[in-house]
């Protein structure tokens, strides 16, 4: 059983270049220093994920940039998860092994993995790999056996393996030429990868805040769809949490002066943090990763789709180094967890429950509560809201319970229509005298009348009650 909670941000400190089209221009840092990689353990990381300007490739490893940052790593007393390209191309091999295939046999692909990996895979700082980012469901089966293979050959090797969200239907069903429901089909990608590979983990990378005054319809599909499945099949839940924002364009390609749509994705506050935090944690989550730490610094505009992932104030850290406020809360909330992780961590997620205002239903809050609905009546508290869809996830722990109550409104509508922190009814039935309350992670004190507890919670808070 986990004793810690793990925490890393995606794009962890860069080279400090920026890269626009084919254009590359710098910062005038090197931020791969000692300095900036405390500064990215001081906000609660202890793991690095080294991407991009700091993969791998096989190059000579005494003056890579991986070599560079993997020593920094250890002085700072971080573990690494490296991003070797070489390694990440072989689930998209159409053939992997066998006849028309790269590898004639197994022997030689483990041969080439061993060579492959021999230069890192005994730093000090090392802990893993980083595999395929996404994988279509084409990709599932060699994606599964590149998992395994390296598991056989380095079995305390850790690999890491995000697999898609529900958003892209053709690319995780089985058969894109016959779809079945997005939550089947998402199911059937879930379950085929964890049978095929034999993993001990499920990760995904889902993202609410897509929009300027909305949340994603995918996005609590995905989650509940994914936490079931890591229930079924003794899993651990794994999340990749959003803390960036976009823009981009679409240009007609025989006109580029002619714009035909955009997109912008919500700048996130400590609001939307604390939304996406509670909700990973209510569903079990182990895992919490970050995309992005730095600012994603590459830009595109001589293709059809303009975009950049990164846009300054929307990540933890800007272009130039400065730490955001997002950083500051995103701090604050991971060492309230952290102060939280002794009495959570031993609890596993075993449902989800919804609860909506008298004469109210899932449709009528949009994308904030689309849903997979279970029988509240199997649930021994009971909610009355007024104005927000409010979840509640049960784990266990043996006999032991804890339920987490989450206002899932959009915390969006705090900042834009100045609504009110809610006041909703917990009716704790038979559990109210065994009840122990938490918040922000720490153990607080609360009055009831009878079995009833009257609390506020702004749009993305929650409330923990424990029942031993």
């Amino acid at each position: 059983m986990r004793e810690h909670f793990d925490f890393y941000g995606y794009n962890a400190p860069t080279c400090g270049n920026i890269y626009v089209d084919d254009e590359v221009y710098t910062l005038g840092e090197d931020y791969r220093s000692v300095k900036r990689y405390k500064e990215y353990k001081s906000i609660g990381f202890n793991i690095a994920l080294l991407q991009h300007d700091n993969s791998y490739n096989g190059e000579k490893w005494a003056t890579s940039s991986a070599k560079k940052v993997m020593d920094i790593c250890a002085k700072v007393g971080l573990k690494v998860i490296l991003e070797d390209k070489r390694v990440k191309d072989l689930p998209k091999e159409k053939i992997l092994v066998g006849e028309g295939g790269r590898f004639k046999t197994q022997e030689e692909l483990e041969a080439y993995i061993t060579e492959m990996t021999a230069v890192y895979r005994d730093h000090p700082a090392f802990y893993a790999i980083q595999l395929q980012d996404e994988p279509g469901y084409r990709h599932l089966k060699n994606y599964a056996f590149v998992y395994k293979t390296i598991k056989k050959l380095f079995p305390k090797m850790e690999l890491q393996c995000n697999l898609l969200n529900m958003v892209l239907h053709s690319e995780i069903a089985p058969d894109p030429n016959n779809l079945q429901s997005y939550e089947k089909d998402y199911e059937d990608y879930l379950h085929y990868f964890a049978k095929e590979s034999g993993i001990d983990y499920l990760m995904t990378d889902e993202y609410a805040f897509r929009g300027m005054n909305i949340l994603s319809a995918y996005s609590m599909p995905t989650f509940q769809v994914l936490a079931n499945v890591c229930r079924d099949t003794g899993k651990e839940l794994r999340l990749v949490l959003q803390s960036f924002c976009q823009e981009g364009m679409v240009v007609n390609p025989k006109d580029p002066e002619l714009v035909e749509g955009s997109c912008h994705w919500r700048r996130i506050s400590g609001k939307e943090m604390y939304w996406q935090m509670n909700l990973a944690l209510g569903l079990g989550c182990k895992e919490f990763s970050y995309f992005t730490y730095f600012t994603k610094a590459r830009r595109g505009f001589r293709v059809q789709r303009t975009t950049t992932d990164g846009i300054d104030g929307g990540a933890l850290v800007n272009y130039d180094g400065t730490r955001t406020k997002l950083w500051f809360e995103t701090q604050k909330i991971i060492k309230e967890f952290k102060a939280f992780e002794p009495v959570i961590i031993k609890y596993n997620y075993d449902n989800s429950y919804f609860f909506f205002p008298e004469g109210k239903k899932k449709e009528d809050f949009g994308p904030t509560s689309w849903a997979v609905l279970s029988d509240v009546k199997k649930l021994p508290i009971s909610v009355k809201t007024d104005k927000c869809p409010i979840l509640v996830t049960e784990m266990k722990n043996g006999n032991s319970r804890m339920y987490m109550v989450q206002n899932v409104g959009d915390p969006f509508e705090e900042v834009l229509y100045k609504k009110r922190v809610p006041e909703i009814e917990i009716d704790l039935g038979a559990l109210a005298d065994k009840a122990k309350f938490y918040y922000k992670g720490k153990q607080v004190e609360r009055k009831l009348d009878g079995t009833i507890l009257k609390e506020k919670l702004g749009r993305g808070q929650a409330l923990f009650i424990e029942v031993e």
